[in-house]
């Protein structure tokens, strides 16, 4: 109201002062007509002279005072509704981290609380004794992540105990092992017996496999011979895939683990496989909710094709003993091959055999070496869509492992 108010008033000093020129034209006609006549039509040149002069001026000046006045509008009230909105803003951005942090902490309780019903928490305590304080000599393995201990606890025997690096930076890892490995239960997934968060520590308590992981097997340090028998190597690739063909498959909540190498395959006592190191698994969408997924570049299938490819470096790394962290030179220039023959597998696999661990050749087995090997390459493939589904590859390595089940078990 205030605003229409001025308005008004500076419209009417604009007419008031605009007008000037036409008052001056009214009073000398007045004269004129006083001298003996009127001349309202045709104004002599004269009066043309100061009626423009005159209506010039004001024009002018009305014109200044216009601008000035709207300028000064303009500064009044909306510079000052500028200032408030952006202090408004202000207060809104600091709020946000504030807001952000609080629902962060809530919902990281709420799943602390859920997790809870699932799996023992632990006392920090207790696995600090378990482990003589993190004594050196209990150490049985260090990984990117942390460092696994075998601890001894009064009633769970022997656990794996494995102490996080940097709490921060793994949070969302650690969260989500212990939401999978909580709801997942299968002969080919590591047990999940515990965890601890006090302060900045946090751990995880696994059931202790005496085997080691694969990777150690495959390739063992020098002085340290380890020779794996070919039957040993047949269980343990079909328990990979028999494991990831059920999370890939689950009744309800589908899973790709998109983070495998031998390092995460542990053995039991008996050599059955167990996958561990669940930090970047991805819960995979369900095909109802697949249209959601239409302009989204990583869906479904790329989750398991990714699974799939690095089944079959592992596959490779199994039977050829090469190890893919000092030697993907190796893994490329095979790629490179199944491109340049078109994706022929028999040619491929047939100049790969010469790569296969020796100790595996002459044992009676070498047909078997070649279908495993024409398992792995397929799974390798560089199109995706040409790759086989991990149950697919689960029936394949179960053929293998059938034709001799007197041996293979």
């Amino acid at each position: 109201m205030a605003l229409n108010a001025k308005l008004a008033l500076l419209l009417t000093l604009f007419l008031s002062v605009a007008s000037n020129g036409y008052s001056s034209l009214q009073e000398n006609n007045a004269s004129d007509d006083e001298l003996g006549g009127r001349l309202p039509l045709v104004p002599s040149k004269e009066l043309w002279t100061k009626f423009d002069s005159s209506f010039k001026s004001g024009f002018v000046i009305g014109y200044v005072f216009s601008a000035v006045s709207l300028l000064t509008i303009f500064l009044s009230y909306c510079v000052p509704w500028a200032r408030l909105n952006k202090r408004k803003r202000n207060k809104v951005m600091m709020k946000t981290p504030m807001t952000t942090s609080l629902m962060e902490r809530q919902e990281k309780k709420r799943k602390e609380a859920d997790i809870q019903m699932l799996i023992a928490r632990i006392s920090f305590a207790e696995l600090q004794k378990a482990t003589n304080s993190f004594d050196r000599g209990k150490v049985i393995g260090v990984g990117k992540t942390g460092t696994v201990y075998k601890a001894a606890h009064p009633h769970l025997r022997f656990t794996a105990v494995k102490r996080l690096f940097d709490f921060q930076h793994l949070e969302k890892q650690f969260l989500s092992e212990l939401m999978i490995l909580g709801k997942f239960r299968h002969k080919n997934i590591v047990p999940l017996l515990g965890f601890c968060v006090e302060s900045r520590e946090r751990i995880l308590v696994y059931q202790y496999m005496p085997n080691g992981n694969l990777y150690d097997w495959l390739h063992p340090v020098k002085g340290e011979p380890k020779i794996m028998e070919w039957h040993f190597r047949v269980n343990i690739a079909v328990g990979m895939a028999r494991g990831l063909a059920w999370l890939h498959n689950h009744n309800t909540l589908q899973l790709a683990h998109l983070n495998l190498s031998s390092s995460c395959i542990l053995l039991d006592k008996n050599f059955e496989p167990r996958i561990s190191n669940f930090g970047r698994a991805m819960h995979i969408m369900t095909s109802n909710a697949r249209i959601f997924m239409a302009n989204i570049e990583m869906s479904e299938w790329d989750l398991t094709k990714r699974d799939v490819h690095q089944l079959g470096v592992l596959l490779l790394e199994l039977i050829t003993g090469e190890d893919p962290l000092n030697n993907s030179g190796f893994y490329h220039s095979l790629e490179g091959k199944l491109v340049q023959n078109n994706c022929l597998l028999s040619t491929v696999s047939a100049a790969l055999y010469c790569a296969v661990d020796k100790s595996l050749l002459g044992q009676g087995f070498d047909r078997e070496v070649l279908y495993f090997l024409k398992v792995a390459c397929n799974c390798i493939q560089p199109i995706p869509n040409r790759r086989p589904t991990m149950v697919e590859v689960y029936k394949m390595l179960m053929a293998i492992k059938n034709t001799h089940p007197d041996i293979l078990g």
